[in-house]
This record gives structure tokens, sequence and C-alpha cells, in this order.
């Protein structure tokens, strides 16, 4: 703007010239005889009082103009501004809405980025879609406003943003253990018209869920899972041999039960198999069975033979093969072949269903020539370590929703969406349990999970379900970059993880693929939102197993918002984190000299006679300190932040946020909001 009005004022000086030049043009030689005896006499400065009478209308218009602008800079502007200006300390318009091309989140309102005072002009930060999927991180002391002041406004916008289209708006994964999230949840979906896409998980409910129930997943792999489990929760063993072991007795006992017919298994079935030595010989035997009449052996003896024997093997259905006649081979048909001393030849089955009996000879092996050659003590050791956490789910309550018995139509999983497009989930009939769909076609249809699983009641069922399905969710988003691939003109509606309390559910793997910060870290692609908050750092390092492992998770969570921390540790690794900025520290220092040295005859002091010069000197000098003391953190009022942003490219330097609770209206500042009290 500037630029402009200097052209404008060059144009028209020069156009104050060309008029000069052309209504009162400099006067030709003879006309003026006082100019012609200068010309005469010097030239140089005849031709300086021609430059002069040239410019001098030009110079006018420029003074005059600069006159004006500084007239109005100083006096005129300011009072316009004064009366036209918002109220000091006012918040500009709310810089997003639901209606936006792609999701973004605001933190809060941003006044001095340092000190906790207010300015004129506050602004908003806001984290934009790239920096969303690296993942935010919240930490706050009991009572600081984590959930009223980070949660429920964050969860708001993300599940608010495109809310009319079912085909963009958001899916999401919500984890808590108080019990009152789940409701806000709901809540939020319902005023944001998406109240049929809440669907709820908890012991009593009507939605069922099988953690084992992945058909993409091999027996191996569901096995790793849960004695990966069982580490999270209850520490790893130093011995790698403890978990091998684990990982073995689940993954053969996986796999008998997919030999059976429909191929369903439940953790109630593993329990029980593990600790009922004849209960898993009796699975196989019936494994044995089902296998043989799906694809029998068959037995083969000359048609000579069969014509000899005719009256005695007529009880078996015979068909002929060139030279040989060929039927089922059964148990009592080898009997009456040796009774009768018939040569014979057995072929075993071929078909669709030989793999069967493939798998189940596997089984077997492992059964007779591993399991059965353990010690009895060494196997009851197994067996206790694995039934402590699996025998949770035997118990009647649990095992209905958790160990649901095989669905009467087992559909095939496929990649494309199996549920309508757009259109809720129809409840189920009161008292009626339902099967929860694939998690998969969850996320791509837009719904929102919800474990409601207070800890207040069964502290550890809670955290091992929430894990599981935590690391589930998971991993059904870490099958979309295939299909983002196969489907590049296909939208991939983002996918939030929602968790409070996050010390509750967190886990790592470190050299195991299946922690949270390895999922992370490959989630982005996948369109994944990570939003945990946790009490502090101290808290979850005090659950994570592995000794600076919690150093890798939280690398995955690119933005971090600290709130008031209660302890000391915490305080420290967050003010570390912020880093440190120079800044110039003066010093001061103060000399006397003295003209004659001597001593006071009267008083027997030292001092002097003569003049005596007082001086001051004052340096300055740059020192790195850190951009916020540990103190700031533990003096931070309720919903009052320091925030670490990542937009996605670049980090930004640390910040002092203040954040906007969701009981509050979002156009009233804080400290306007500070002094009514309502904070």
């Amino acid at each position: 703007m500037k630029t402009w009005n200097h052209v404008i004022l060059v144009n028209l000086a020069l156009t104050a010239v060309g008029l000069r030049v052309w209504l009162d043009p400099w006067p030709a030689p003879g006309e003026v005889a006082l100019l012609d005896l200068v010309q005469a006499t010097d030239p140089f400065m005849y031709a300086v009082f021609a430059a002069v009478h040239l410019v001098t209308p030009g110079l006018a218009v420029i003074l005059a103009g600069l006159l004006a602008h500084s007239i109005w800079q100083i006096w005129l502007a300011r009072w316009l501004q004064a009366e036209t200006a918002p109220p000091i300390g006012s918040l500009p318009p709310w810089p997003t809405k639901p209606q936006d091309d792609s999701p973004s989140l605001v933190v809060g309102e941003v006044h001095h980025p340092i000190e906790p005072r207010e300015v004129p002009r506050p602004e908003w930060l806001v984290i934009p879609e790239r920096g969303l999927y690296t993942g935010i991180s919240i930490f706050g002391a009991v009572g600081s406003g984590k959930t009223s002041a980070c949660m429920h406004p964050f969860a708001e916008q993300i599940l608010s943003w495109a809310a009319d289209d079912p085909r963009r708006r958001a899916a999401a994964l919500v984890l808590e253990v108080k019990g009152d999230f789940c409701y806000s949840v709901r809540k939020i979906l319902r005023d944001a018209g998406r109240g049929g896409d809440y669907l709820e998980i908890g012991l009593g409910g009507s939605w069922q869920w099988n953690p084992l129930d992945d058909p993409d997943f091999d027996s191996y792999s569901l096995a790793y899972t849960v004695s990966t489990l069982l580490n999270q929760l209850f520490g790893k063993s130093k011995e790698p041999f403890w978990q091998q072991a684990y990982t073995n007795l689940v993954r053969w006992t996986i796999e008998l039960h997919r030999i059976m017919p429909g191929g369903w298994v439940t953790l109630r079935d593993i329990y029980r198999c593990a600790i009922d030595p004849d209960l898993l010989s009796e699975k196989i035997e019936q494994a044995r069975t089902y296998t043989e009449s799906a694809c029998p052996s068959q037995a083969r003896i000359p048609t000579g033979v069969l014509s000899v024997n005719s009256a005695a093997l007529d009880r078996w259905d015979w068909h002929f093969s060139g030279q040989e006649a060929v039927t089922i081979w059964t148990q009592e048909l080898q009997d009456k072949l040796t009774e009768l001393e018939i040569p014979w030849e057995l072929e075993t089955g071929h078909g669709p269903g030989a793999e069967l009996g493939d798998r189940l000879d596997a089984v077997e092996r492992w059964y007779a020539k591993d399991w059965r050659n353990l010690d009895v003590k060494l196997r009851t050791s197994i067996v206790e370590g694995i039934s402590v956490f699996l025998s949770l789910f035997d118990q009647p309550d649990v095992a209905d929703i958790f160990c649901p018995p095989p669905p009467a139509n087992d559909l095939p999983a496929t990649e494309e969406v199996a549920l309508p497009e757009g259109e809720p989930l129809p409840p189920p009939l009161p008292g009626l349990k339902r099967r929860l769909p694939p998690l998969a076609d969850l996320i791509e249809q837009g719904k929102v999970l919800a474990l409601n699983m207070p800890a207040g009641t069964n502290p550890a069922l809670a955290r091992a379900i929430g894990v599981m399905l935590k690391q589930a969710w998971l991993q059904a988003l870490l099958r979309r970059p295939p299909l983002m691939a196969r489907h590049p003109n296909r939208y991939f509606r983002p996918a939030a993880f929602i968790c409070d309390e996050y010390q509750a559910f967190a886990t790592v793997g470190q050299d195991d693929p299946a922690g949270d910060e390895q999922a992370f870290a490959r989630t982005r692609q996948s369109r994944c939102i990570p939003i945990v908050a946790t009490q502090s750092i101290s808290s979850l390092r005090s659950v994570v197993h592995g000794g600076e492992a919690w150093r890798t998770l939280l690398q995955t969570l690119r933005t971090r918002i600290f709130l008031s921390l209660s302890d000391e540790s915490s305080a420290k690794i967050a003010s570390d984190m912020c880093g440190q900025v120079p800044r110039m520290k003066p010093n001061y220092s103060i000399s006397e000299s003295i003209g004659q040295g001597g001593v006071s005859l009267l008083t027997g002091r030292p001092g002097g006679g003569g003049r005596t010069q007082l001086g001051t000197t004052k340096s300055f000098r740059e020192s790195r300190e850190a951009a916020f003391h540990p103190r700031d953190f533990t003096l931070l009022s309720n919903y009052q932040a320091i925030c670490l942003p990542y937009d996605g490219r670049q980090s930004a330097a640390p910040v002092r946020v203040y954040l906007k609770p969701h009981y509050l209206p979002r156009d009233r500042g804080y400290w306007r909001l500070k002094e009514e009290g309502r904070l």
C-alpha cells in the first residue's frame, strides 16, 4: 500500500512539472536582461536557476503530500482507528468451520508468546491437516482441564467437520477409563447430526466383539498379539522362552479351532483348552474326524480280488479305476481287509479339503512331539502364565460380549465396504446381542466406536480390552495404503484415535511390531489423527516397560500441549523439549579511584586526599536460557498451556496458549472470562 502511495505522489509531481513547462516556461534569451547577464557571466548558475524553475512545482507537490501523510498518520488515522477498531483484547473470528475442504484444529488463543499477559490483538493457534496426522499429545495434572479444554473441544471439531457429508466425515475410536467421556462424544455426534454413527462396546451392552475374529491375520499373528499383550500388562521376562512358549501354545490352539467347521475361536476357547489337556486331545480327535469326512482317504484293491470276495466286501460302495477297485477308507474296512488277508493300498485325500489334513498333521506333530514331551511342571508353568490373563474371559458377563458364539451366517470379508453407504447401523432389539461389523468397514463408513468400560469396575479387564481394541483398530488402518494405491481416485476419510487417560492403554513394542510408537508412525499415510491425553510424562513412563521406550513413543506425537504439571520431573522434561533461546543479559560494574592514599588521623580508617572518581559500566552478554523454565509449567493456571506446535512441515517455536473450554463461548477472550469469574 505504501509503494502505491509513493507511485501516485511521483506521478503528481511529474504532472506539476509538465504544467509548469506548459503554462510558465523558462524565459527565452532576451526577455529578461538580468538572466541574460547571469548567462553571460556564469553559465553554471544560469543552468541551476533553470533547473530550480523546472522542478519547483514537483518538489512543492511532494512536500505537500508528505505533510498531509504525516498529519494523517499522527492525528487523523489513530483517531479513526480508535473509533472503528474492536475493543482491546477482542478475538478475531473463529478460523475454521465444518464446511472447510480439510480438517484442522484450533488449539486456543495466543497473546504474548512467552509472558502471561494480554495483548491488544490476539491470534488463534491452528494445527492444519498435515499436522493432525503427526499426532497430538496432551499432558496435564488432575483438574487442569485436559478433558473440558482439550479432549472435548478437539473431539467436537474433528467429529463435526464435514458432518453433513457421509463420504468425507471422520471415523473415530474413543477410549477412556472414567466412563463419562463416551456420553460427551455421543452428545457431540447427536448435535452434529451424526447420532447414528455412534457405536459403544461395554459389559452389558448390545454389541459383541471377538478379538480373534480377524480372517486377515494368520494364527501366528494372533498368538503373537496375545503374548505381546501379556508382556505389556505384566512386564516382559528377561527369558525369551516364556513369550515363545505362550505364542506357541496359543498359535496351535487357534490353528486347531480354525480347522473345525466355521473356524471360530475365542479367548475362552483357548483358556479352556490350555487348562484341560483332555479337552485339547478331544478337539484334535474331532478335527481328525472332520478332516477325514471333508476329504477322505481311499482304499485300493485289485479288481479280481473284489470279485472273489464280493460277498464279504459288498457293504462298501466300490467304483473301478482301471484294474483297481476304489472305496472310502474306514477303520472297519481296514479290519475286514486284514481279516481276509487282502493286500490293499491307502491313498491320502486330495482336492479342496486336502489342506485341512495337512494343517491338522502340523497340529498333531506339535502336540505329540513338542507339547507332550515337555516336563509336566514346565507345562504347568506355561499354562499358569497364560491362564492368569485368559481366565478373565471365562466369566459369563465378559464372555457374553467378548467371546460370542459363532455367527449363523459367516460372510467372507472383502476389501470393499460391506455396509450401506451413509446409512446408520440399525440398533439391535432390546436384550438382543449383535455381532460388531469388521473394524475396517466401520472406519470406511465413518462410524465412531467407543469402549465404555470404566476402570473402577475391573481395571485389568478394561486395560486388556482397550489395548486389544486399539491394536485391532490401528491394524485395520495399516491395511489402507495398498487400497489407496489401487484406488487413487477414491476418497479415504480421516480416522481419529481419541484416548483420554492414555496411560491406561499405552503400549510400546521396542523390538515387537505391536507398539503404539510403530503404529502411530506408520498410520500417518493412512490418515490417522492420534489425539491422546495423560496426566504427566511420569505417569506414561510408569506404565511403559522398557527403559527409554517412552521417548520413542513421544517422538511420534509431534504436537505437544502441556497444561499445569504437578511433578518436577515432567516439568523439567517439558522445559527441555521447549529448548533454549538466546537472551541479552546486562552486566554492571562499579569502579572507584582515589588520587592519593592515606589513613585518617581522627578515625584510623583508610582514605585519601585529592580527587576521588567513581565510574559505572553497563555491558550486555548473550546467553542461552530455557524458553520456559520448569517452574513455568507448575505455575500455569487452569486452561493455560504451553504448546509445541507442528504443522506437518516444520516445528514452530513454543508458545503460551489459552485454551477454550467447551462450555464457554468461543467469541469471549480468556482474560475477559477470567475477569468475569467464569474460569
